[in-house]
């Protein structure tokens, strides 16, 4: 005979189901990772590649207003659907959630030797397929991210300029650096008259921009950041740039520490 607790549970799981609703995706049971925030987990195949991508609500936000995209590193690349989300903004939204007020989309771009422009087309519909469901305001969205996901910042940020009120590239670069047979290429530090910054702050500099970047950075130079910002200038854009003296290619835990950077974003996207 079912015992009182086994009879609860099954009276209780079926109403959280009709609660969360097919529209709000798979929420993850990992107890770390709703401790402070809900995590909507998806699944999406585009020609033949499947994406994870998850949607972190953060305690007190409510689905449909203003979103931040954010594109991670290199190391996280994969399709597991967790690692994405340990590096970088969500981990600091998940130890501060009242500084950041708002709904994350965090794709996970499954094959390390590619750049995020290389997976354009499924960002995108992750955006729409997001929107659709009624989880952000698509006119209220900003964009960061953090080493190969900071290029893939100004890549799709630049590119899709009229989606996105800010953009804030952390510890970037400009140029690609893996070629489009998945190989790595190390162009060397960006002068004023590069081409790639010319044509990247060209793209940008339609909207507010602040580039962070370590100065003892040993993976991607400084000087990424420090020529675009300059070109930013001179175009006149809205650009802020934060140098960080100490830091090397971690730059993102200062950048996303910093509650004015999260104050920038609320102001842009009001």
């Amino acid at each position: 005979m079912p015992t009182l607790p086994t009879l609860l549970l099954a009276l209780i799981l079926p109403l959280l189901g009709q609660q969360l609703g097919p529209q709000l995706g798979t929420v993850s049971p990992d107890s770390d990772r709703s401790a402070q925030h809900r995590v909507i987990d998806h699944r999406m195949t585009i020609e033949g590649q499947e994406y994870a991508w998850s949607v972190m609500i953060p305690a007190g936000v409510e689905p449909g207003g203003a979103a931040i995209l954010f594109l991670h590193g290199y190391g996280e690349s994969g399709t597991d659907g967790k690692r994405h989300l340990t590096v970088g903004l969500p981990p600091a939204i998940q130890r501060d959630p009242e500084r950041w007020p708002f709904v994350v989309i965090a794709p996970q771009k499954p094959i390390h030797n590619t750049e995020w422009e290389d997976h354009e087309p499924a960002v995108l519909a992750m955006l729409e397929e997001t929107a659709k469901e009624g989880l952000y305001d698509p006119g209220r969205l900003a964009i960061t991210g953090l080493s190969q996901g900071g290029h893939g910042t100004i890549a799709i940020g630049g590119a899709h300029a009229d989606r996105f009120r800010a953009a804030a590239p952390v510890c970037a670069y400009t140029a690609r650096r893996i070629d489009d047979k998945q190989q790595r290429i190390g162009p060397p530090a960006p002068e004023a008259d590069d081409p790639a910054i010319i044509a990247g702050a060209e793209r940008l500099k339609g909207m507010p921009v602040w580039l962070f970047h370590g100065v003892l950075d040993k993976v991607i130079p400084v000087e990424e950041s420090r020529v675009l910002h300059d070109r930013l200038e001179r175009l006149g854009a809205d650009t802020r740039y934060t140098e960080l003296p100490t830091a090397n290619h971690n730059a993102w835990d200062d950048a996303y520490a910093n509650a004015s950077l999260a104050a920038w974003f609320v102001t842009h996207t009001e």
